[in-house]
């Protein structure tokens, strides 16, 4: 019993109509977690960078984190969006591995990797704020 209840490509199942919510929200962290690990993997491998654990959030005001120890947290809702906007934001992370600040060295290192940055921090600042 329940629904079936659809959103962009995707569908989940719902008992109440009041899960709605928490179930894109699943369905979500769970598309974000078989997506961006593997991307994220790629990235650091393409520029010979290790990673530390990775885990995906929900957080209001950030699209990522990096630790010290390499950790990093990712966003859920970045599946949402274009795909060069989002590795931009992977990128981003990936390069306080070398870099642990917004200091001048570290946007040199993120324009290296990520040339088109600036349109991606456009993107964020505009359609990122819709996101679900």
């Amino acid at each position: 019993s329940g629904w079936r209840v659809g959103y962009g490509d995707r569908s989940v199942h719902v008992c109440e109509l009041a899960d709605v919510k928490a179930a894109v929200e699943r369905d979500l962290r769970e598309l974000a977690r078989s997506v961006l690990l593997p991307r994220l993997n790629d990235l650091a491998a393409q520029h010979s960078l290790r990673v530390g654990a990775v885990s995906i959030r929900n957080q209001r005001s950030r699209w990522g984190s990096c630790a010290r120890n390499g950790n990093i947290a990712l966003n859920f809702r970045l599946v949402q969006m274009p795909p060069q906007v989002r590795d931009y934001v992977l990128v981003h992370e990936l390069m306080h591995l070398k870099q642990q600040n917004h200091s001048r060295r570290f946007w040199r290192l993120v324009e290296a990797a990520c040339p088109e940055f600036r349109d991606a921090e456009r993107w964020l600042k505009t359609a990122g704020r819709e996101l679900f």
